[in-house]
């Protein structure tokens, strides 16, 4: 289960990556928007097994990274680029937290 959730994770992260900096289409979007339900819905499936502390954390930055990627989504699409390499970087923090988080359980 938790190899399904890190794939999960990095389909979303590069479905996202591939829609927001290179082809922007609205079938794409969708993809990503699907991708992020998914990863969302195999998080939450994963830490039901999870104790207390550890279900929240993994909830809380799978969340955080869904809610990353669409304000970069926003911002692209609003074209204020100004300011994106702080949320790239924080994305990819979460992202490498995540990872490590469920290979040490």
């Amino acid at each position: 289960m938790t190899l399904l959730t890190l794939l999960m994770l990095l389909i979303y992260i590069v479905i996202s990556a591939a829609t927001i900096l290179s082809m922007r289409s609205r079938t794409l979007d969708i993809a990503r928007y699907i991708s992020g339900a998914a990863f969302l819905l195999m998080t939450v499936t994963f830490s039901l097994s999870l104790t207390s502390p550890d279900l929240f954390i993994v909830l809380a930055l799978a969340l955080c990274i869904v809610l990353s990627v669409e304000i970069t989504a926003f911002k692209e699409s609003k074209g204020d680029r100004a300011n994106l390499f702080l949320v790239h970087a924080f994305t990819l923090t979460m992202a490498l937290v995540l990872i490590i988080f469920l290979i040490t359980l």
